[in-house]
């Protein structure tokens, strides 16, 4: 079975798509968006202890905080820059027994190098493909940068870049 591509020369492409596609490698390299402030449901497996590592760095309010199903929001505690929550009693110790819905992250203004890397990266993805590795003057060449399969790359992160988000990257978990 052949997949389609997502998008072909032809396809005129939405500007939210590029920066999606900025968000993801963020996401990919820190484990977690870090910025604009975004609210999300995350559904963790339960360890059983009093304890739960989650992937935020950011932690801006908790809203709803569920334990086998349960509603737990009033006995847990947070440590809203480590990304940790306590609960009174123990959590689950069932897989996917734990949902959390937050709001987390960084307003851009807070964090100003990472709304700056977005940007880059966003114009990067749009011009993956199209931009230049090497250019002759006889006979004429242009060579495109690709990824392994010769299809344009994703959105790489240079060294610099991350050592930018460093600071934001989850120390934890996969």
């Amino acid at each position: 079975m052949t997949i389609p591509p997502i998008v072909d020369a032809s396809t005129q492409v939405n500007p939210q798509f590029w920066l999606n596609a900025a968000h993801g490698a963020i996401r990919n390299y820190c484990g977690w968006h870090v910025a604009p402030i975004i609210t999300e449901t995350i559904t963790l497996d339960g360890s059983g202890g009093r304890t739960l590592l989650l992937p935020s760095k950011r932690i801006v309010n908790l809203l709803t905080v569920t334990s086998d199903g349960a509603d737990v929001t009033d006995k847990v505690s947070t440590s809203k820059r480590a990304g940790i929550i306590e609960i009174d009693g123990a959590w689950s110790c069932k897989l996917g027994g734990i949902t959390v819905e937050l709001e987390h992250g960084y307003l851009a203004d807070e964090v100003p190098e990472v709304a700056g890397l977005i940007v880059t990266l966003t114009k990067r993805a749009k011009d993956a493909g199209r931009t230049v590795a090497s250019q002759g003057v006889g006979p004429a060449n242009i060579r495109y940068i690709t990824g392994s399969d010769g299809a344009a790359p994703g959105v790489p992160l240079f060294a610099q870049e991350k050592e930018t988000l460093d600071p934001y990257r989850l120390n934890w978990g996969p």
